[in-house]
């Protein structure tokens, strides 16, 4: 009946630390959307980004660990631990400009080292166990930004392999020579180790614009956070022992893309001469070209002719009238 009560306990003490976890995630990503970043829309115009992610790794250890390796077995089990490790990969996003829905690729270093909570073995003398569990972690997720805004959200699976399985035990003696304890510093690998991991993650992030709209290459500044759950998260085949992690980091991405220009910079006027009958015209084409038609200048020229006539070998008299015309007087 007692250790029925005690597992009820530890069920309990273990969906607060985890609902406790969610809820600061869900609190963060909630304090993402309300701030408004000044945003550029150059941005929009670059689908695909590559950089790099970096972050800090919260973990937090429940287990039951004793058996350390074929060789090395504790007097008393470790159950509770937690730690903080680097993690950093290089990245690439695929999303179109206006577009909820995108792709997302991290590959990189993921440590989940720690300390376990310190026990006290039988002869009455303290000890301690710590790790430098790492992974080479690949993690493809969906992104969505569900106001088509910087602001993101994305999950996914997480596939790792094991990189880094040390471990430090260390335990104090009484020894009645030195009258004094001494700790015994024991190093090794542990055995049973899972060589791939296959869990899952979500998270939430915002992109902020760091570079000028008119730079044909843009750079964004992405602060991010999210949460690993211990489902799959068991790095041992034996015994029992789960890691929770809560990441927080931020994310280094550029684009470098051909730049849609503003329609405005991109209208040119072309004149067209036109007939002299035809007026002024013009003609505004809603594309990034448009036409005019100008009359041109037109010059007055003034022609002088003269004309010769010949000389008739006879004359014409006005009725009634015997006097030479003037047309024939010179």
């Amino acid at each position: 009946m007692k250790s029925k009560t005690n597992f009820i306990k530890i069920l309990r003490m273990m969906w607060f630390s985890y609902s406790l976890i969610i809820k600061n995630v869900i609190l963060i990503a909630l304090i993402l959307t309300s701030i408004q970043w000044p945003t550029q829309a150059q941005v929009n115009q670059h689908s695909w980004w590559f950089g790099a992610a970096a972050g800090a790794n919260f973990n937090f250890y429940r287990s039951s660990i004793q058996e350390l390796n074929s060789v090395l077995i504790s007097p008393v089990d470790f159950h509770k631990g937690s730690g903080v490790g680097l993690y950093f990969a290089p990245l690439m996003e695929f999303h179109r400009p206006n577009s909820r829905w995108g792709l997302m690729m991290q590959a990189g270093y993921d440590s989940r080292k720690g300390s376990f909570k310190g026990i006290i073995t039988p002869c009455n003398c303290p000890a301690d166990l710590s790790t430098d569990l790492s992974y080479i972690t690949v993690e493809p997720s969906l992104r969505f930004a569900p106001f088509k805004s910087d602001f993101y959200l994305y999950g996914g699976p997480r596939l790792a392999f094991n990189l880094n399985k040390s471990f430090v035990f260390e335990q104090g003696i009484y020894s009645d020579i030195l009258n004094h304890d001494v700790h015994m510093d024991m190093n090794g690998d542990f055995s049973n180790m899972n060589k791939i991991i296959i869990s899952m993650q979500i998270g939430a992030g915002y992109d902020i614009p760091i570079s000028s709209q008119n730079n044909q290459t843009q750079f964004v500044l992405s602060p991010f956070v999210s949460f690993q759950p211990h489902f799959g998260q068991s790095p041992r085949s034996i015994e029992t022992w789960n890691a929770t992690t809560l990441r927080i980091g931020a994310a280094l991405k550029f684009s470098s893309e051909h730049k849609i220009p503003a329609l405005a910079k991109t209208v040119k006027t072309i004149p067209v001469k036109v007939s002299k009958s035809s007026s002024a015209q013009i003609i505004e084409l809603y594309s990034k070209v448009r036409f005019s038609f100008n009359v041109p200048i037109n010059n007055i020229i003034e022609h002088r002719i003269k004309e010769t006539f010949t000389v008739c070998n006879y004359v014409l008299f006005d009725t009634g009238s015997t006097e030479i015309p003037e047309q024939y007087v010179d």
